[in-house]
């Protein structure tokens, strides 16, 4: 399976996302006001996370299509050169 490198990486960074969200929530609930300006980050924040919802929906939709197999370029010689 070639493709579990790229499910580990994101994994990977689903889980410092989320530790990242857990610090933000301690720091709003215990160190300092959330701001207009953590709202808006955080409303940026949401919209990327509908965006990489959609695009990992989208990753069962696509169909696998090989490239056409290119013969070696001595094959493609004329033989009566």
């Amino acid at each position: 399976m070639r493709t579990l490198g790229h499910h580990a990486a994101i994994a990977s960074s689903i889980d410092a996302i989320n530790s990242r969200m857990a610090a933000l929530a301690g720091s709003f609930a215990n160190v300092q006001q959330r701001t207009a300006a953590d709202d808006a980050l955080i409303d940026l924040l949401s919209g990327q996370a509908s965006s990489l919802l959609t695009a990992a929906q989208a990753l069962k939709a696509i169909d696998y299509a090989p490239p056409p197999v290119v013969p070696p370029s001595s094959e493609l010689a004329d033989p009566e050169e």
